[in-house]
């Protein structure tokens, strides 16, 4: 897959060969991101052209409303990786600022699809482009139709409605990565370095690795999960707590702490990646020590037993 930077709508040059792209942010490449990764990539095979992503870095929605540290389900970093295991041939990065903001709807189409080469265009439904979102389907088909194709495609629904990055990012904050899951078609997946930490697990028999988290992430709602750890190019089996360790090791700061089945490796330093399959419960505050160990061991019998 070929990856294009673009910071500047100066580097964009008319291209000679066809394209069919699909557009968007992506926040998570969910079940219907892909729908329009997939038709994308079929259109192009069809009419035997390339088939193109276009997103946006940073996110529109924070440069519009000027926020900053905003969290996402997939940072860049790993949605490009995901994104890659669909095929796709090559991904822009459009650099998003405030002056990209203001392009007019027209200058939008002119200078960045027709730029492109883009002659069909795979978008949901919702789409909207330009100043204020003054753009949508609608204005393409009526304006472009001669120059660009436009396919649009109904995402995928839920019982809760069309599937949307918002509702997904609520399904995490609330522990419901079972349901995260269903609507990525994956299990939702964090990636942080290995950091030392107080060392109590390894004193009560249950050695944690410490994850330091980097990129914007969003992280569950705190509690114990059950989930797989990638270490290097191995899988493992893993119970994650996400707390304050209120029973021996009370803390003013979170902390993302997974136990990782059957392993006894030495890894700080190490980026790993850590999946939520299912929460097991909350965190809880035990009357002493030995109550935790016989929790914890109840957790990693009801871990094994789902990861199976």
């Amino acid at each position: 897959m070929i990856k294009t930077q673009i910071n500047d709508l100066s580097q964009i040059g008319l291209r000679k060969e066809d394209v069919v792209a699909c557009i968007g942010y992506f926040d998570g490449v969910h079940l219907g991101h892909q729908a329009l990764i997939t038709k994308t990539i079929e259109r192009a095979k069809e009419i035997g052209a390339k088939s193109m992503l276009i997103t946006f870095h940073p996110d529109p929605w924070s440069v519009i409303n000027r926020k900053s540290n905003v969290k996402h389900i997939t940072p860049l970093k790993t949605k490009l990786e995901v994104i890659e295991s669909f095929g796709i041939d090559e991904v822009v990065i459009m650099k998003f600022d405030s002056s990209f903001s203001k392009l007019s709807p027209d200058d939008f189409v002119n200078h960045v699809l027709i730029g492109l080469g883009i002659v069909e265009l795979v978008i949901g439904s919702d789409f909207k482009f330009g100043y204020k979102g003054a753009g949508n389907v609608s204005y393409l088909k009526e304006n472009f139709g001669h120059a660009i194709y436009t396919h649009e495609v109904n995402l995928e629904e839920t019982d809760q409605g069309i599937i949307s990055s918002t509702y997904l990012i609520q399904t995490i904050l609330r522990g419901e990565v079972d349901t995260t899951e269903k609507l990525l078609g994956r299990p939702y997946k964090i990636s942080g370095f290995v950091i030392h930490g107080s060392k109590t697990g390894r004193k009560i028999g249950f050695p944690t690795a410490n994850l330091k988290i980097e990129d914007e992430f969003v992280i569950p709602k705190e509690g114990v999960y059950a989930g797989y750890v990638y270490v290097g190019g191995s899988k493992y089996q893993s119970i994650v707590n996400i707390g304050y360790n209120p029973t021996i090791n009370t803390r003013d700061e979170l902390s993302i702490e997974t136990h990782i089945l059957d392993f006894d490796q030495v890894i700080y330093g190490e980026v790993i990646h850590q999946t939520f399959n299912k929460r097991l419960r909350d965190e809880l505050k035990f009357d002493s020590v030995d109550a935790l160990i016989d929790q914890m061991e109840n957790d990693e019998i009801e871990a094994r037993n789902i990861l199976k």
